[in-house]
């Protein structure tokens, strides 16, 4: 059931982020709600994880798959994402939208939004097999 919640968790993420961010790159409106609930659904799926409720491991002990290189470059990629566009919408929201912020839109486009979707990717593939074949890629890429 917890793989369950981080698909699910990680799909609805994705797709509010892919939505908040293309409207912010070309000016579309609404953009501003959708990153919000973007970045909570984020927090919220951090926040999980590192509480062990939606857990990394298959069956045993929940230990984190701290010397694996893909478990990293997933942690790494994905908080850089998370962050960033908290920055963009704590932006927003304190200077307000009527700004043209034409180089926080390319950033967040071309930079944030690809990371994230990279370490999202690993997650959710890693999550999948779980449910399926009951493996964890991050076992494979150790060091």
């Amino acid at each position: 059931m917890a793989v369950l919640i981080n698909i699910v968790l990680a799909v609805a993420t994705a797709y509010l982020y892919i939505v908040a961010s293309g409207r912010f790159y070309r000016r579309q409106e609404p953009y501003f709600g959708y990153l919000g609930a973007a970045v909570i659904l984020d927090v919220v799926t951090a926040f999980l994880a590192s509480l062990k409720i939606t857990p990394t491991t298959v069956v045993g002990p929940h230990l984190v798959p701290w010397r694996s290189f893909l478990f990293l470059f997933h942690i790494s990629t994905s908080t850089l994402g998370m962050f960033g566009f908290i920055y963009v919408w704590l932006v927003l929201l304190i200077k307000g939208k009527a700004k043209p912020y034409d180089g926080l839109r390319k950033f967040q486009y071309r930079i944030l939004l690809p990371a994230w979707a990279i370490g999202e990717v690993i997650a959710l593939t890693n999550s999948i097999l779980k449910m399926v074949l009951k493996v964890r890629i991050y076992d494979y890429f150790r060091f």
